[in-house]
């Protein structure tokens, strides 16, 4: 895969991990069982499969310094330096408009930060098939074949073959759907055309480019301009200036849900989004009772649960099951496994009252 370009998304606040994530030090560089952070696993994931000096990452400014220590073998120069959050749109379109113009036929393989994949031998073998179809000019994603009713994913549903290999098959995709409610994701798993919305993205960037300018062309002219102005003096400047006026849109509702040449390959790769902190701690090996603790906890008829405690403290739980007790210096955050996703809401008022 000699055009393959890896490119990274890590612009991410990870507000659903606060209070161990934060603004400053979001989720994608939080450490995983192996010792390395998310967004080093990220680029370990696909580096095999591409040259050195193909490699990308989009983040915001701020973050710019924490990225380089942790992926040290990036040049400075593939790491684009968002000033704001303009969401993925932008940072896709960006990101294709750089490396077309050093590599012309640069395929583009873009991955979140913050994801974790277990099986990555079928990880890569699905994307060898994606980049064979990006090659022919579609735009191909990773679908996730489901193995629950899940309501907390959006799903895509896909109809007729297109091409196989690599021990994949590639369908056309038919659309986009929204995160359904549980009858619905029901009917989803039962009809066996529906797979999660993975955020894995296969390309060529001169396709992703050609379908800016036609459903997104205010943007696409915009960061055009960004990426030929920022070898000369001026590109600071410029990009200063533009890329606050860029619609703030994801690639799902600007691009795939218009396009009718979107692909997607399902594919079995044990892929965890770590969207909250009972998926973050799913990561971590649980005992007996199905507790999963990091740092120091003694458990008496304690059940289900996760502990993660970044303290020096022991901390002890008796008779209590299907929560979550992050222990930080600063505070404690307890929450039952139903209301996981309620962090983010007290986390985003914190940062308020600050």
């Amino acid at each position: 895969m000699k055009h393959l370009h890896a490119v990274i998304l890590a612009g991410g606040s990870g507000t659903r991990l606060w209070p161990l994530s934060t603004p400053s030090f979001p989720k994608q560089f939080l450490p995983l069982p192996s010792g390395n952070s998310m967004i080093q696993e990220a680029l370990e994931r696909v580096a095999p499969l591409t040259e050195a000096g193909r490699s990308w990452v989009i983040t915001g400014r701020n973050m710019a310094d924490l990225v380089e220590e942790h992926l040290p073998s990036i040049p400075g120069d593939h790491i684009l330096r968002e000033p704001m959050g303009r969401n993925s749109a932008a940072a896709i379109a960006w990101s294709a408009a750089t490396i077309v113009r050093q590599d012309p036929e640069a395929v583009m393989a873009i991955f979140s930060s913050d994801h974790a994949i277990e099986d990555i031998e079928t990880f890569r073998k699905a994307l060898h098939l994606a980049y064979e179809q990006a090659e022919k000019g579609h735009l191909v994603t990773i679908g996730i074949t489901p193995n629950r009713p899940e309501t907390g994913y959006g799903y895509i549903q896909f109809a007729n073959k297109v091409g196989e290999g690599h021990e994949h098959e590639a369908f056309r995709a038919e659309r986009f759907v929204e995160k359904p409610d549980l009858p619905t994701a029901q009917h989803y798993l039962e009809d066996g055309h529906y797979v999660w919305n993975s955020g894995i993205f296969i390309w060529k960037a001169s396709s992703i480019l050609a379908e800016m300018r036609e459903h997104l062309p205010d943007t696409a002219h915009k960061v055009e301009r960004i990426a030929t102005a920022m070898s000369s003096e001026q590109g600071q400047s410029l990009l200063d200036e533009l890329w606050p006026t860029l619609q703030s849109i994801s690639i799902d509702y600007a691009i795939l849900e218009k396009s009718p040449n979107i692909v997607v390959i399902p594919a079995q790769i044990g892929w965890n989004d770590v969207g909250n902190w009972e998926q973050y701690g799913s990561l971590f090996p649980a005992d007996d009772q199905g507790v999963r603790a990091v740092g120091e906890h003694s458990g008496y008829g304690t059940q289900n649960v996760v502990i993660y405690n970044n303290t020096s403290r022991r901390v002890f739980t008796i008779g209590v099951e299907d929560i979550i007790v992050v222990e930080m210096d600063d505070m404690t955050v307890i929450c039952h496994k139903d209301h996981v996703q309620r962090v983010r809401e007290v986390a985003e008022q914190q940062q308020k009252k600050k």
